[in-house]
């Protein structure tokens, strides 16, 4: 009877045991989506163009957004792309109102092996991965809900709906997105506004999916000599902004205009497992004219204010000196370097999960430059 029991309690611990096997390699998020072309020359590592309902520009016109899977692979690049705003005579003037499938390939011809997008170059953090493209249409830095709105002085109705088309680009993609192992939403100058103002929808609709926040020359000081809440307002007011903050920030909107400032670090200090980056030049140029034409010295002012709001646990900053604009989509990040480290390196650090601040400190004097106070 013993012996028979000790055989018995024997099997119960067969049965109640699992073996140990090695956590599976997740497949490739897109390797089985049902909207992959099935045309032989349409292989993995190809750009294709793909219009679900609900994405439009600012013009009514029908647009799109760029898909390229790489097989096998369980990591995601969203990047939203620049381009001015619309919001009086003359930013409009300057700010592309359509983007059709010609205007991709076009795109795609200039700019799809460059930058983070070179899958060919070792030193790209992002080679391997399926990248997700969002052109820049609605004039709203792609976080806007107000269709149908006059802009003073631009004839006939604007459409700035740039938030309804993440969201319209997010269902296309999201079945398969959310197997992600790794996502980070980046975008360039006002891709780069983008990233604030749509990261919160990104991680919500692509959960459980990780998101990591990834400005390319966007950045939203909080001193009023920089970006005044004056244009926050017009901004707000305009695009509806507000619709895309975050639920329970309390002073991302604040009653004289201010607060987008507040975004950011709220993102990074209600998700201390991501990671949060800002690149910019410390005098760009071209985001000084953005914001009214502050001084090089106070936007420099402006971007170490930037860096302190955010949590160094899980943010980084990296500012070389100059008056340039943007990094992500230029050959300048491969060799763009902050104390000898390259943009392409410092993202490769971020990705991995350890951002870092270079300059580590603020230099004592500021190389003088053309443009400068």
């Amino acid at each position: 009877m013993r012996s028979l029991l000790v055989f018995l309690a024997g099997l119960t611990l067969v049965a109640c045991s699992s073996p140990i096997t090695p956590e599976a390699e997740p497949v490739g998020l897109f390797d089985d989506a049902p909207y992959l072309p099935t045309l032989a020359s349409a292989q993995a590592s190809d750009w294709q163009f793909l219009q679900p309902n609900g994405m439009q520009c600012r013009d009514g016109s029908r647009t799109g957004f760029g898909l390229r899977r790489e097989s096998g692979s369980p990591n995601l690049l969203i990047l939203l792309q620049g381009g001015g705003a619309c919001y009086d005579f003359f930013s409009c003037l300057t700010n592309p109102s359509r983007f059709s499938k010609g205007d991709f390939d076009a795109f795609i011809a200039e700019f799809g092996q460059t930058g983070v997008f070179d899958s060919d170059n070792q030193d790209n953090p992002f080679a391997g991965w399926n990248v997700v493209f969002v052109p820049y249409c609605t004039g709203d830095v792609h976080s806007g809900s107000s269709p149908n709105t006059d802009v003073p002085g631009i004839l006939g109705r604007q459409d700035f709906v740039g938030y309804g088309n993440m969201e319209a680009m997010l269902g296309r993609i999201q079945g398969q997105a959310k197997r992600a192992r790794q996502v980070v939403l980046a975008g360039t100058s006002a891709g780069g506004f983008g990233v604030v103002g749509t990261y919160g929808l990104v991680g919500d609709e692509l959960s459980p999916a990780p998101v990591d926040f990834l400005n390319d020359s966007g950045p939203v000081p909080s001193l009023d000599n920089v970006l005044s809440p004056s244009l926050q307002s017009q901004w707000r007011d305009l695009w509806n902004l507000d619709a895309a903050l975050p639920s329970g920030c309390d002073d991302c909107s604040l009653p004289n205009g201010d607060g987008l400032e507040n975004v950011t670090p709220f993102y990074a200090e209600n998700n201390p497992d991501r990671s949060f980056g800002l690149l910019s030049y410390n005098r760009d140029f071209v985001i000084r004219t953005f914001f009214g034409f502050p001084g090089a010295t106070a936007f420099e002012d402006g971007l170490y204010d930037v860096r302190s709001s955010l949590p160094p646990s899980n943010s980084g900053t990296f500012f070389p000196t100059g008056e340039g604009h943007t990094f992500l989509l230029s050959p300048e990040f491969y060799s763009v370097r902050v104390n000898g480290t390259t943009a392409a390196d410092w993202t490769t650090s971020f990705v991995a999960g350890a951002p870092t601040d270079l300059p580590a400190s603020r230099p004592a004097v500021s190389v003088p430059l053309a443009a400068a106070d």
